[in-house]
């Protein structure tokens, strides 16, 4: 799996919410960073180049803040022109691909729905990429939302690292399973950069994983076979 994430910021350098993502992502070798805001500087874009990188990708992520319940203009530029129409609809260029948005609010994402002060939730505001993702024949990832990053506490924080951190380089969907085996993967690679006693409690953290799962195997075997029973 290798995870592309489009970055449309007007102001990155000022935003510590996309500096701790930064930070959060470049942990993982399968990820990689690109600045759309920077594409746009001094030179034409190079929209061949440009999307003959993006057919390297399994999963392209949008990572933006809402500005006024919809993406900085760079991003919208830019899908103007990189996605062309023979680029998306004529050759299928990033057909069974996946597309993730990464959105971050100023305001509570309580206040995104039905009865809350912005009325409209987050789903239905970004509903332009869906629809763009199912143009393009791509699959649709749920929105990894980041509300009001700097009022978080140090441990909400470290769950937001983890949750981003499997969005952008974990199998779909996230299911027990796969959030399981990412962490597998995430403590088998740790183990090389560590001395030999870390290394074996590392494996005994492995070891106590890889047996949960075998235990949900069985469990879900067993449900399966009663099932089958009942009928």
């Amino acid at each position: 799996m290798k995870t592309l994430i489009l970055i449309s910021h007007p102001k990155l350098a000022d935003s510590a919410t996309q500096e701790f993502l930064k930070t959060a992502g470049k942990s993982q070798t399968n990820v990689a960073f690109e600045y759309i805001d920077d594409l746009y500087k001094g030179t034409k874009i190079d929209i061949v180049q440009e999307q003959q990188r993006l057919i390297k990708y399994n999963r392209m992520v949008f990572q933006f803040p809402l500005y006024w319940y919809s993406s900085p203009a760079s991003l919208k530029q830019y899908m103007d022109d990189v996605f062309t129409r023979k680029f998306v609809v004529a050759n299928h260029l990033l057909r069974n691909k996946e597309l993730g948005i990464v959105v971050t609010l100023g305001d509570a994402e309580a206040e995104f729905q039905a009865g809350g002060s912005e009325h409209f939730t987050i789903s239905e505001l970004l509903r332009p990429f869906e629809a763009f993702a199912n143009k393009a024949g791509m699959t649709y990832l749920k929105p990894f939302v980041v509300s009001q990053f700097g009022y978080l506490e140090e441990e909400q924080k470290e769950l937001l690292l983890v949750d981003y951190l499997q969005y952008v380089s974990a199998q779909m969907p996230l299911s027990l399973d796969n959030r399981e085996k990412w962490l597998v993967d995430q403590l088998t690679h740790m183990k090389q950069e560590k001395s030999e006693d870390d290394q074996q409690k590392l494996d005994l953290i492995i070891g106590s994983i890889e047996a949960r799962q075998d235990q949900l195997d069985d469990l879900k075997t067993n449900v399966k076979m009663i099932r089958d029973q009942e009928e």
